[in-house]
């Protein structure tokens, strides 16, 4: 797979399987780094795509790192692309800034909201983002939160989360409260 990848992109192209269900692709020295960011960023999702169609067992994830030369961890080097596998098919998710603190920002719930794509029906779709913004709101700051104040949170393994991943468990936390809020609202509406 590597190599077929590689030669599409003119660089040297490295794949790993990371817990059998996460593939991470960097491609060095590729002038495709410096290609329009639409090109790149398609180029990403078919390379996403033949990497589903290459595995042998159901992906998870895959994440798609460009860099400008070597392979390096500069972030002013590298272009990212993550995806995660929906149906057997490339979902990429929004740039999520690893550094963020505070409460989750407008960007990580807009994002979180986004992963629902089309399985939200229409007429819910406001009241979810509603809730889910509100929710937010209200937990406050991941890195102080008790996990025990919130429904969908497990404290066993809240601990050992680093910032970003509480981050984003707290993100899909909101989201299933969100859905189901929205969906009793829906049906106290439709029964008389």
């Amino acid at each position: 797979m590597a190599e077929s990848i590689a030669q599409q992109v003119s660089g040297e192209t490295t794949a790993w399987l990371v817990g059998r269900n996460v593939v991470v692709i960097d491609v060095a020295s590729s002038p495709l780094y410096r290609a329009d960011p639409l090109e790149l960023e398609t180029m990403a999702t078919d390379i996403a795509k033949q990497t589903i169609a290459f595995s042998t067992a159901p992906l998870e994830s895959i994440a798609i790192t460009f860099h400008e030369g070597a392979v390096s961890a500069d972030p002013g080097k590298t272009r990212e692309y993550i995806f995660l596998v929906m149906e057997n098919r490339p979902v990429l998710q929004p740039y999520l800034d690893y550094d963020a603190t505070g409460p989750l920002t407008h960007y990580e719930v807009q994002a979180a909201f986004d992963r629902l794509g089309e399985s939200l029906p229409e007429e819910q779709r406001g009241c979810v983002l509603k809730e889910m913004e509100m929710r937010a709101g209200a937990a406050g700051d991941p890195e102080t939160l008790d996990p025990m104040s919130l429904e969908f949170l497990s404290a066993e393994s809240w601990d050992d989360l680093g910032a970003f991943n509480r981050r984003i468990i707290l993100a899909q936390a909101i989201t299933a409260r969100a859905l189901f809020v929205c969906a009793s609202k829906r049906k106290a509406e439709v029964t008389p």
